[in-house]
């Protein structure tokens, strides 16, 4: 699925490997492509992703994102967070299907 998210866009979490993340309200704020480098994020080193990532923010830099890799323990701002997780919260973003349904004229 391809939202076509941008840097400063708002998006709502919609799945995640921590369950107290879904449904939070997160600032998109760099994308990391799928099968790219490892990369730095506030000292944290990331082995490559496989899957099309964005590092996220909270609107209000409060701790309040479920981290940690392994444990998930860790209350944090900022944070890698799958796009496929994530759903635009600007926008036309509603199922194609729908459009269709909506643009068919009534008799």
């Amino acid at each position: 699925m391809n939202h076509q998210f941008k840097p400063g866009d708002l998006a709502l979490i919609i799945n995640s490997a921590a369950q107290q993340n879904i449904g939070k309200t997160v600032r998109l704020v760099e994308f990391i492509a799928a099968n790219g480098d490892s990369f730095m994020h506030e000292g944290v080193r990331f082995t490559p992703r496989q899957v099309a990532t964005w590092i996220v923010e909270t609107l209000d830099g409060s701790k309040t994102l479920v981290g940690g890799y392994i444990q998930r323990n860790i209350m944090v701002s900022s944070g890698p967070c799958r796009q496929e997780w994530l759903m635009p919260l600007r926008g036309d973003f509603a199922p194609e299907q729908q459009k269709a349904k909506e643009a068919e004229p009534c008799q």
